[in-house]
């Protein structure tokens, strides 16, 4: 990565924590020494112990996965509790090898984080550029509930999408 790019990352981080330090201090004038001494020790070890990212996150599209998240995880707590209380108890557990396009790292983790989150689905591994789901109906069609969670999640991450196609390309 250049040296462009940590400089660019380390103003970024300078100024989310020092957005922080001011909020949880009042920027209180007594503070700002300490606040200053603080962020010159933070920064360069925030750099050391998480580089910057090769894929920067598009912090607008991240936020607007949010919506969709929410929605399919009150329609999947709906479903679960459907299937609970059916008679019949209508499910197929199962384990889905999902072959993933996310790069491995943070885009990744995520991305099964929200596959876990989500009723009727858990992300129990990544191994050889798939990922491990457990499901409630691994019968059903998971696979392609997934993708367009996948493409949104490459697209925050600034990754290339299914077909292998990038942001703006």
């Amino acid at each position: 990565m250049s040296r462009g790019a940590h400089l660019a990352t380390g103003l970024r981080r300078t100024g989310v924590l020092a957005a922080v330090w001011l909020a949880l201090t009042g920027a209180a004038p007594d503070a700002l020494a300490a606040g200053a001494l603080a962020l010159a020790l933070a920064v360069p070890l925030s750099l050391v112990l998480l580089a910057p990212a090769p894929h920067p996150v598009r912090l607008a599209r991240f936020a607007a996965l949010a919506p969709g998240f929410l929605a399919r995880s009150f329609q999947g707590g709906i479903d679960v509790a459907w299937r609970a209380l059916h008679p019949d108890l209508p499910i197929r557990p199962g384990w889905i090898e999902f072959p993933t396009r996310i790069e491995d790292g943070p885009a990744r983790l995520i991305f099964g984080s929200e596959i876990s989150l989500l009723p009727g689905t858990l992300s129990a591994g990544s191994e050889d550029g798939a990922l491990y789901v457990h499901a409630l109906d691994a019968s059903g069609e998971v696979e392609g509930s997934l993708r367009p969670r996948e493409d949104a999640m490459a697209r925050a991450f600034s990754q290339p999408r299914a077909g292998g196609r990038e942001e703006g390309s």
